[in-house]
This record gives C-alpha cells, structure tokens and sequence, in this order.
C-alpha cells in the first residue's frame, strides 16, 4: 500500500490536527511498466492542490488482482475506487450492487464529465447510470505501406469489397507478397475482425441484445448478420488475404511481416504503430474498417477496448475520489499517461504539446477521440463460454472444417446453454 508522502512510513503521534482529518481515498490499480511512476507523480500535483485529501493507492499484478478486486468489493473495507476493464467485468459489478452510479459528480468545469467526450462516457454508462471513469484506450485499424500504395496507384478501400479487391490487386502485383498477414495461432486476431464485421453487418442496436444474451431463446444471435460476418472471412480467405496456415501463424511474425514490407497492409491495434516504430518502419498511414455495402453498422464507430476506473458503492467519500479520478483524465495527465505508458489516454487533448510522442500516436489518440460509439471485442464482452465458442469457430471457418452456418449453430447453441442457466 503506497502513499506519496509515506510509503509505509509511520505518521509520528503528534501530527497536526489538520493531517488527521485528511479524507483518504483508497485507490486500486494495475501494475504495469511506468504506472507507478504516473501514479505517484499525479498523487504528488493533486495532494499539493488538494490538501484536505490523501491517496492511499495499491497496485497489482493482472492475475492477481481478478482475485482480490472480487474479494475486496464484497467486503466490509474495498477501495473507493478501483481498476476495471469495460464490458462484462464493469458490467457484472453494476449488476451485483458493487460499482455505484457517479452520474451526480464530476460535472464541473474539471470534472471527467467535462473533460472526456461522449464517446468515451458512453462506454461506462449501463441501465441510465455512469458507472465509472475511462482512463485509456486501445483500438485497431488497417495499416498500409504509403509508398507501395503510391508506387502501384493503390487507392484506400472505402468499403469492404474493396478490401477484398486489394487483395487480389496485391497478390497481382507480386504474388510473394501477403496482402492482410493475420497471425491467428493465438485466436484472438481473427476475433477482432468478427467483432467488427458484426456490427458493420447487424448494428449495434441488434447485436446488444444478443450479446446480453436477453434476446428471446427462438431469436438469440438468429440474424442472419451474423453469418454473413462469417462469409465475409471465407471472402479474405478465398482472395489469398492471408499467409499460408493462419492458425499456425504467431500475432508477433504478422508484425514482422509488415514491417520488413513482406506485406503491404496489416490490420492491426493501435499498440502496433510502437511496433512497427520501433522496427525502423514507420512509412505507415491508418484508416478504420471500412462499411459493408447494404449493412446496418453507424458511421463514427470503432473498434475500441476501454479500461478505466470504478467507484465502490461502499465508498464514504465519491466526492473525492471522483475529484481524484478527473484529475487523473486532465490534458496534463493525459499527456504524461501517453509519455509513460505509450497507450491512449482518455482526454488527448494536451498530446499536441509532447515532444516526444510520434504524429502517428498523435493520429491514433485523436481518431479514438471522435469514435462517436466504441465497439467492444467480443471476447471481453461476452460472457466467457459464449467468446470461447467464437474463438474455436473462428478457427475452424478458416481451416475450412466449419461452414459460415455451422460456426453460427455452436455459438447460438453455447448461447442457449449460457443463457438458461442464469
């Protein structure tokens, strides 16, 4: 347990007055490369400005912190705010009575309310309430080689078929080249694509309910969408798209193949541009999942997984710990959280004054801030035995061993199964 001013130093029995009545805000966190260091550099300016509050704050390893963020907010000491990822996690605990509804708070000129747009805001809000604060961000999106595209008169795909095209005009200009490397031996990339061809199909209004498993048991995930999605895969797969064995190909050797030019695009997180930076490669432009023609998918929307912070609904003093939780989403935060961490902060609006972050970080941080409604992974938001059915159907639609139709039958069948033992 760490405070700034002391780290499991005793305070000496005859402290002031005024320091024993200091309202202490117990914050739980990850730990992460570099979050200490922010931590405890914003406990320092927010202390200085704020005399009357105190941080106490802890941090955990990722496993272990599952486990003791459980224990704790059902016990009689949790703390006023804790970490979270955003989707089943924040919501479970919204559901079970544990993270209380901030929307009363943070609504002045310095609070997170006023500070982070409604994009983000969104992504925390459930049932009418605001259940939590955003801090960071990561989002995907298709990477391309800005001087193979100006050399072969490549132009952007605007909508998904052009995608597709791409890569058969790839393949046409060399056919050593792999125009999409996808690195599925982890199943998690190909789930990123489904998540995104979901909601360009089906829409969000439409999946939420499935996804929620509140859909009627003769409706749940019956829209046909949902394997179209799947078609659309068959599609990149048909169009040599993908590296030989997809399956058997780690995410790390579809980084290297973008980067040492073996492939002209790559669709890839925002975590990727660091990568790619630091291979040396850095003759790279972005551009989101383009839609489907005749789909239902809203403009402005993205791919975005969010983390942020909770407040118990234990806590005896949200005033301060949602003060405490909007300093840390400040330009000046956000700047030094970017610096240290190399991920997106929640507000980016202070990123254009460092001088060390790439314009390519810079891009990726301001087009997160304009997604109007941020699209979840699936394998975050959906319950667990749901998002494993999808991750195995993934890999056997691309092996060939499943039908588009038949990836659909296990996930809905896993779905009823979920959704009548609850």
């Amino acid at each position: 347990m760490k405070t700034l001013t002391a780290l499991a130093v005793a305070l000496p029995l005859g402290m002031p007055a005024a320091a024993q009545d200091k309202v202490q805000v117990k914050f739980w966190t990850l730990k992460n490369p570099g979050m200490d260091e922010f931590i405890a550099g914003r406990v320092e300016a927010f202390e200085e400005a704020n005399p009357g509050i105190e941080i106490i704050y802890e941090d955990f390893p990722n496993e272990a912190y599952k486990t003791a963020i459980q224990v704790a907010l059902n016990g009689s000491e949790p703390p006023d705010a804790f970490y979270n990822w955003v989707g089943e996690d924040s919501s479970r605990f919204v559901r079970e009575g544990l993270a209380m509804d901030i929307s009363d708070y943070g609504t002045g000129p310095d609070g997170f309310q006023s500070l982070l747009s409604d994009g983000w805001l969104s992504s925390m809000r459930q049932d009418g309430g605001l259940y939590g604060v955003p801090l960071e961000a990561v989002s995907k999106f298709f990477y391309y080689n800005v001087p193979f595209f100006e050399e072969h008169d490549l132009k952007v795909p605007e909508t998904f078929d052009d995608v597709v095209q791409m890569c058969r005009d790839i393949r046409a200009i060399d056919s050593n080249l792999v125009p999409l490397p996808l690195g599925n031996s982890e199943r998690w990339k190909l789930i990123h694509w489904i998540t995104m061809l979901n909601e360009r199909i089906v829409g969000q209004e439409a999946t939420s309910v499935d996804y929620s498993l509140s859909a009627p048991d003769d409706e749940l995930f019956t829209n046909p969408g949902y394997v179209e999605a799947w078609e659309k895969v068959v599609e990149l797969r048909d169009a040599d798209c993908f590296e030989d064995a997809p399956n058997a190909t780690a995410p790390e050797l579809s980084y290297v193949m973008f980067s040492t030019q073996a492939a002209p695009m790559i669709y890839c997180g925002s975590w990727c541009a660091g990568i790619f930076d630091g291979d040396g490669f850095t003759d790279y432009a972005m551009f989101r999942m383009p839609p489907v023609e005749g789909g239902k998918g809203a403009d402005g929307t993205n791919f975005v997984i969010i983390q942020g912070y909770q407040v118990s609904a234990k806590s005896k003093h949200p005033e301060e710990t949602v003060k405490w939780l909007s300093f840390l989403v400040t330009p000046e935060s956000g700047r030094g959280y970017a610096e240290a961490m190399s991920r997106v902060p929640s507000n980016p609006s202070g990123l254009e004054e460092s001088e060390s972050l790439t314009d390519s970080f810079k891009w990726i941080a301001n087009d997160v801030a304009s997604v109007t409604a941020p699209i979840n992974v699936l394998d975050v938001l959906l319950d667990n035995n749901v998002s494993e059915a999808y991750l195995n159907a993934g890999v056997e639609v691309l092996n060939g061993s499943k039908t588009p139709q038949e990836a659909m039958d296990s996930v809905r069948q896993t779905a009823l199964e979920v959704k009548n033992r609850q």
